[in-house]
This record gives C-alpha cells, sequence and structure tokens, in this order.
C-alpha cells in the first residue's frame, strides 16, 4: 500500500508541458529561481553567485531571483548552461544546469534546485552521485533532448526527496525515544526494518523509473521521426505530381516526359501505402508517449487533411481523369482537367505544409 502510494504522488510529479504555436522571437525573457533544498521544506538561495553561458557571472536577489533578457539570434533551440558558484551546494534540477529554452515564448520562468551536501546523509549523497553517474551516461548516448534529459532527472531527484523525508520522519522519531523500555526497542526495531525497506524501495523505484522514463523518451524520438519523415516524403511526391500538370499534353507526345510522370506517380503511390499503413500507429504512439491531447488531435487533422482534403478528392481523382483522357486519346482536353486543378492543387499543398510544419513543431517542443 506504502509504495502504491509512493507511486501516485510520483505520478503527479510527471508534467508534459503544453504546446506553444507561435514564431520565434528575438530576445526571451528569462527569470531564474534558485532554491535551496533544506531538511524540511525550500527556501530561495540568497545572493547566490552564478554563471550564465553567453551572460556571465551574476548574482541573485535576496530571494534566489535573477532575470535577464537572452538574445536568441534566430536559433530554434536554444540552450543555455547555468552553473552556480559554490563549495558546499550541488545542483539537482536540471541536469548540468542546461536548459533549452522556447524560443516562441517572450519569457520564461525556471526553478532551480540545490543542496547544501554537507547537511545531508551518506545515503543521500551516494544516491545522488549514483544518479549524476546515470545522467552523464545517458547524455554520453546522445539519444535525449535536453528537455528529456531534465524531465528524467526531474523525476528521479522527486522520488529521492521523497524517500529521504521518510527516512527523516523515522529517524526523527527514534531519536525522540531515551530511557529505553522493552516495548520501546521493539519499536525501535521495526522503523529500523522500515528504513530498511524504504532503503530497497527507493533504489528500485529508481531503477524502475531511469528505464521506463528512458524508453518513453526514446520512443517519443522514434516517432517523431518516423512521422516527419513521413510527412516529409510525401509532401515532395505531391508536388512532384502537381509540378507535373501544366505539362500534361506535351507529354503526349513525349515518351520520355510521360514516363517520368508514370515513373512519378508510382513513387508517390509508394509513399502513400506507406503512410496509410503506418498512420494509425503513428496516432496511438503520439497519444501514448506523448501524453497531450492537443499533439494527437492536431497530428489527427493533418492526416485527416491529408487523406481527405489532397489524397482523395485532389489527387486520385485528378491523375485518375487525366489518365482516362489520355488513354481515349484526348490530350487537349487531359490538359484542360490539368490546368483546372494545379491552382487548387497548389493552395492545399501549401495549406497541408504549413499544417505538417506548425504540428511538428509543436510535438517536437514538447520532447
Amino acid at each position: 500500500m506504502f509504495l502504491r502510494t509512493i507511486l501516485l504522488i510520483l505520478a503527479l510529479i510527471i508534467v508534459t508541458p503544453g504546446l506553444i504555436d507561435a514564431q520565434i522571437l528575438d530576445a526571451i525573457d528569462v527569470h531564474l529561481n534558485i532554491h535551496e533544498k533544506t531538511a524540511e521544506s525550500t527556501m530561495g538561495l540568497a545572493e547566490a553567485r552564478l554563471q550564465i553561458s553567453d551572460i556571465g557571472e551574476v548574482q541573485t536577489d535576496k530571494n534566489g531571483s535573477y532575470s535577464f533578457t537572452y538574445p536568441v539570434r534566430n536559433e530554434v533551440d536554444p540552450v543555455i548552461s547555468i552553473s552556480l558558484l559554490s563549495d558546499g551546494h550541488k545542483m539537482l534540477k536540471p541536469v548540468d544546469g542546461s536548459i533549452q529554452l522556447d524560443a516562441t515564448r517572450e519569457e520564461m520562468y525556471i526553478d532551480f534546485l540545490v543542496v547544501n551536501m554537507e547537511d545531508e546523509s551518506p545515503a543521500f549523497k551516494k544516491r545522488i552521485v549514483d544518479l549524476e553517474n546515470k545522467m552523464a551516461a545517458l547524455r554520453a548516448k546522445n539519444n535525449l533532448t535536453v528537455r528529456q534529459l531534465n524531465a528524467l532527472n526531474n523525476t528521479l531527484v522527486d522520488t529521492i526527496l521523497f524517500f529521504e523525508a521518510n527516512r527523516r520522519a523515522l529517524e526523527s522519531e527514534i531519536a525522540n525515544y531515551e530511557t529505553l523500555t522493552d516495548e520501546q526497542r521493539r519499536e525501535i526495531s521495526t522503523l529500523n526494518q522500515k528504513i530498511g525497506s524504504l532503503e530497497e524501495q527507493v533504489d528500485q523505484l529508481t531503477s524502475d523509473l531511469e528505464i521506463a522514463l528512458e524508453e518513453k523518451y526514446l520512443r517519443q524520438n522514434e516517432y517523431f521521426t518516423n512521422v516527419s519523415s513521413n510527412l516529409m516524403a510525401y509532401l515532395r511526391k505531391a508536388k512532384d505530381l502537381r509540378d507535373h500538370l501544366p505539362f500534361i499534353a506535351d507529354y503526349f507526345n513525349s515518351p520520355a516526359g510521360f514516363e517520368h510522370f508514370d515513373k512519378d506517380i508510382k513513387a508517390y503511390n509508394k509513399i502513400w501505402e506507406n503512410f496509410d499503413n503506418n498512420r494509425m500507429a503513428y496516432l496511438e504512439g503520439v497519444g501514448r508517449y506523448w501524453e497531450n491531447q492537443k499533439a494527437e488531435k492536431n497530428l489527427e487533422e493533418v492526416f485527416d487533411f491529408l487523406v481527405k482534403g489532397i489524397h482523395q478528392n485532389q489527387i486520385l481523382t485528378v491523375i485518375r481523369n487525366i489518365n482516362t483522357e489520355l488513354h481515349k486519346q484526348k490530350p487537349r482536353k487531359a490538359q484542360k482537367i490539368a490546368t483546372l486543378s494545379h491552382e487548387d492543387m497548389t493552395v492545399n499543398i501549401r495549406a497541408l505544409e504549413k499544417q505538417i510544419n506548425r504540428t511538428l513543431s509543436q510535438m517536437r517542443r514538447s520532447i
């Protein structure tokens, strides 16, 4: 029951960031808040010295806060590094002080969590060192984004802190005993057993969470790569067919031109079949690994427009009608169909491309 309660609490810790649809800005106002973990709570770390990449050395105010404006310089996903200049304190969140800024936002509020390691137990220190080694190994693999590394690290740190608070509470209860009766000795023995069990649970749960979250983020990256490459490939092939439309009549007396047209039709069909075979799996994957209904809904709208607006209602119909007239030896009529369709297809493909770019950008920023 205790472990089940812990898992429920940890489930509330994991938060998927909202998606933002906006253009990249010239600069971002960044607001930092440095929180120090104490025995019972957290408090702002006053006058903390920080080293910020591209900014230099700064100092927080009496509340542990510092604000600055960061020039984006046309960077899509700018990353800044912030280190705490202190011998006694260690930064727990974010990983190595690395922050991936959202270049579509005018301002960001970023919380840092630090701890004075001299005040902590040997078991806590060991777990933090082990966590640092795990995060370093994951970073070395270069399979996860900065956001994913920080999300994983934050969850594992919160897990360790949760168990550490429970361990402190049990040890405090033991410390209240002075002159011991036999019954109190038995109670202390029971409490020590609980502490031992707690140690085992936190180690196992931390390991399980690390594996589960790494798998989740790797699957996110895999789905994003597959979805984006498939959509981009479809756009290219749809544009290829559109670009043939002004020259259909010329192809009637040009075997080479018609052969090129036929080759692009086959290439389009191959890309379409691959997309059609996987689109439901893509939607299920985004729904599962993004944990964000808006991301799934936006992608579903892209797929719906691609299937109904472009593939079924335009490309299939137009190509079928063109081929019908060409087989009837009526190149002028085929060209008329192509010419009338060219402008509409251009408009719709452009609209689809914008929708795809917007949706992929939203998905990428939530990874």
